[in-house]
C-alpha cells in the first residue's frame, strides 16, 4: 500500500498490527458461534449463488475479508473450522481467487458438505471442480487430470457413478490425449482410474487405463503454450481510496470483535459505522474507477482498472445478499437488482476490452486463440456464479464454432471445450481435435 503521509502510515501500520490480533481472535475465540445444521434439501442446485444461504454463513469469520484478511485465508480457516457455508459464500463471491486455488478448496469443501450431510451442496462443489478444470485457460493440464479424477472419485464417494463416469473419462482423455504430462504422471493417473472405475462396475474401461499404464513411456511430455490475454494486476489506489479502505477494516474488526466477545451481538453503534465506512468506500472508489477509466489511453491498463472495479462490484453484491451472514447496508439489500446489474455491466465492459485487444493482434492464429480464452473465461465465471446474467446459449455456440475452427487451423495443440447433456444438465467437457473433425 503507498504512503501518501506519515500519519497514513502510522494509521495502517495500526491496521495491519489490528488485522493479526483479530485474526488470531478468530482462530482462539472462534468457539462461541454453534453453526446450525445444514438443511437438506432434495432438489438440485445449479446456481452456486443460490448454493450461498446466509443463514450458513458465520459472520465473525465471513467480516474479517472485509477486516482485511485475504480470501483464500478467511476460505481455508472456514473450511478448517467446518463452516463450508461461510467457505462458499467467499468462493462464489471473489472472482479474484485462481482458479487453481478455488478448485482446490472446492475438492476440500465438498468433503466438509458430506461431513455434514449436505449432499447437494457437496454434489455442487465436485461438479464446479469439472468445470473450472475443463473451461479455465489457467490451469495445467496435469492438473486437470488430477481435478478430473479426484471430482469422479467424490462422486462416486457420493453414490452418482453416471456424473462420476462423465469426470473420470474426462482424466482419461486428458491423460492418453495431452502432450503436456510427465510419463510417471500419466502412469499414476492411469492406475488411479483402474481403480475408480472397478468402484463403478466399469470392467472394460477399468482394463483399458490398465493397458495404457504399462505404455507411458512413448507417449510425449511437451511444455504447455503461455496465456495470450492479460490477467488483470493488482491497481494502485490514491490515497483517498486507501484511507477510505483503512477505515472500512478497522470498522470491521471491531465489529468482529464484538461478535467474538459478546456471543454472536454487534453494538448497533459499530454496526452502524461499518454501514458507513462501506457506503463511504464506495463512493470513494466508484469516483476513482470513473476517473482513471477515462484517463487511461491503454487498454491493459483499463482491463486491470475494470477487473478491480468488479472484485468492488462482487462485494457489494455479496453484502446485498447477506453474503457475510449479517445486514450490513440494508440500502443496499433493497437495490439488489440493481448491483447485480452493475455487476454484469462490469464484466460485459471487461470482455468487450479483450475483444478489443484481440482485434489489435496481428496474427490469425493469435487471434482464435485468444477469442477461445475469453470465451471459456467468460462461461466459467457465469458457470461459477461470478458473473450474472451471462448469456450462456450465445456464448457456448460461438465457442463451438471457434474451437471447430482451431481443430482445423492449429491441430494437436490442445483439447478443446465442448460439452454434452445428461438428464437434461448441461455439461461442459473436453474433446479432441480428432473427435471434433469425425463430428
Amino acid at each position: 500500500m503507498r504512503k501518501s503521509s506519515p500519519s497514513k502510515f502510522g494509521v495502517i501500520a495500526v491496521l495491519s498490527t489490528l488485522v493479526i490480533v483479530i485474526l488470531i481472535a478468530i482462530l482462539t475465540l472462534f468457539s462461541f458461534y454453534t453453526q446450525p445444521e445444514a438443511p437438506k434439501p432434495a432438489e438440485v442446485i445449479e446456481n452456486p449463488i443460490a448454493a450461498v444461504s446466509p443463514d450458513q454463513v458465520d459472520p465473525a469469520l465471513a467480516i474479517a475479508q472485509l477486516g482485511g484478511i485475504a480470501p483464500l485465508d478467511v476460505i481455508d480457516q472456514a473450511i478448517e473450522k467446518s463452516r463450508p457455508g461461510t467457505a462458499l459464500a467467499a468462493i462464489v463471491y471473489s472472482p479474484a481467487v485462481s482458479g487453481r486455488d478455488t478448485a482446490g478448496t472446492l475438492l476440500l469443501l465438498a468433503d466438509k458438505f458430506q461431513q455434514k450431510d449436505d449432499l447437494v451442496r457437496a454434489k455442487l462443489c465436485y461438479k464446479m471442480v469439472g468445470t473450472l478444470a475443463t473451461l479455465s485457460p489457467d490451469l495445467s493440464d496435469t492438473l486437470r487430470a488430477d481435478l478430473f479424477l479426484q471430482t469422479g472419485i467424490g462422486l462416486t464417494g457420493l453414490d452418482d457413478p453416471v456424473l462420476a463416469k462423465i469426470y473420470l473419462d474426462q482424466a482419461y482423455l486428458v491423460t492418453t490425449k495431452s502432450n503436456y504430462l510427465q510419463a510417471a504422471h500419466r502412469r499414476s493417473i492411469f492406475e488411479q482410474l483402474h481403480q475408480a472405475y472397478l468402484n463403478i462396475q466399469l470392467n472394460e474401461q477399468a482394463r483399458q487405463a490398465l493397458d495404457q499404464s504399462l505404455n507411458t513411456a512413448s507417449l510425449q511430455s511437451l511444455p504447455e503454450d503461455p496465456l495470450v490475454l492479460p490477467l488483470g494486476k493488482t491497481v494502485a489506489l490514491p490515497a483517498t481510496v486507501q484511507e477510505a479502505e483503512a477505515n472500512r477494516w478497522q470498522a470491521a474488526q471491531i465489529v468482529i470483535k464484538n461478535l467474538v466477545e459478546l456471543g454472536g451481538v454487534v453494538k448497533p453503534e459499530n454496526l452502524a459505522a461499518l454501514r458507513a465506512a462501506l457506503l463511504a468506500e464506495d463512493q470513494a472508489k466508484t469516483a476513482f474507477f470513473n476517473e482513471a477509466l477515462a484517463a487511461e489511453p491503454q487498454l491493459s491498463g483499463k482491463v486491470n482498472l475494470v477487473q478491480a472495479k468488479i472484485n468492488w462490484q462482487s462485494t457489494r453484491y455479496r453484502i446485498a445478499k447477506l453474503g457475510f451472514g449479517l445486514s450490513l447496508v440494508p440500502e443496499w439489500e433493497q437495490q439488489a437488482e440493481q448491483i447485480r446489474s452493475d455487476l454484469t455491466a462490469g464484466y460485459e465492459e471487461l470482455y468487450r476490452l479483450y475483444s478489443d485487444l484481440i482485434v489489435a493482434m496481428p496474427d490469425a492464429a493469435q487471434i482464435d486463440r485468444a477469442t477461445e480464452e475469453s470465451l471459456r473465461r467468460q462461461l466459467l465465471a457465469g458457470q461459477l456464479g461470478q458473473y450474472p446474467n451471462y448469456q450462456r446459449a450465445q456464448l457456448k455456440t460461438q465457442l463451438l464454432n471457434i474451437t471447430a475452427r482451431l481443430a482445423e487451423t492449429q491441430p494437436g495443440t490442445d483439447l478443446r471445450a465442448s460439452y454434452l447433456t445428461v438428464d437434461g444438465v448441461e455439461y461442459f467437457t473436453l474433446i479432441s481435435d480428432e473427435d471434433i473433425l469425425n463430428q
